[in-house]
């Protein structure tokens, strides 16, 4: 479906989505991802077809890895968007601005229910890298022009608000050169 959540596919579900409560997107999403064959099934065919191996999962999702493509599925349970599938497209579009050359991709929903899908998307798997130290986070961020706010992990430019941009959310090479914000959420000003 492209590179971002704003891909013409992906763009379509968003408009689709626009102005409904939460409860009400579910249905919406579900109908759109079985017309557009976006349904993924993260524990049978299409997990099993890729050969991915479970990978580090966090609090919002369920993570795999494509060893052969070197691709992260990460499956969203909406827990930090309370269950607004459109908030989280719209963050994603804003991450993917951001970090652009480790952008989500989406790949559609794995349906739970009748009325409950988990948003799945795809990113680069980033190898020979480890977790990056807070002052390297601190650094990086403020080369890119951002400021730390008076949370920890929390950062702002004046336009974007980027949180939980912690160690456990952000890559570096062995030499600390190279920077890779995996994981973030970001909301406008």
């Amino acid at each position: 479906m492209g590179d971002s959540a704003s891909q013409p596919n992906a763009q379509s579900l968003r408009n689709l989505l626009v102005g409904l409560s939460r409860f009400e997107q579910f249905p919406v999403a579900i109908q759109w991802a079985r017309e557009n064959h976006c349904v993924v099934d993260m524990f049978g065919a299409f997990a099993k077809e890729r050969h991915l191996l479970l990978f580090q999962s966090g609090n919002e999702s369920e993570n795999w890895i494509d060893p052969t493509t070197n691709l992260v599925y990460k499956m969203n349970n909406l827990m930090h968007v309370g269950g607004d599938i459109l908030k989280l497209l719209n963050r994603v579009e804003l991450y993917n601005q951001l970090f652009p050359h480790i952008a989500l991709r989406f790949v559609g929903f794995h349906v739970m229910s009748e009325s409950n899908a988990y948003p799945v998307f795809t990113q680069p798997f980033v190898d020979n890298v480890r977790f990056a130290t807070v002052e390297e986070i601190l650094a990086y961020m403020k080369s890119r022009g951002f400021k730390p706010q008076d949370r920890d992990g929390v950062f702002s430019n004046g336009y974007y608000l980027l949180s939980d941009v912690k160690p456990k959310n952000v890559l570096a090479s062995d030499n600390g050169l190279a920077i890779f914000v995996i994981d973030a959420d970001v909301s406008l000003v």
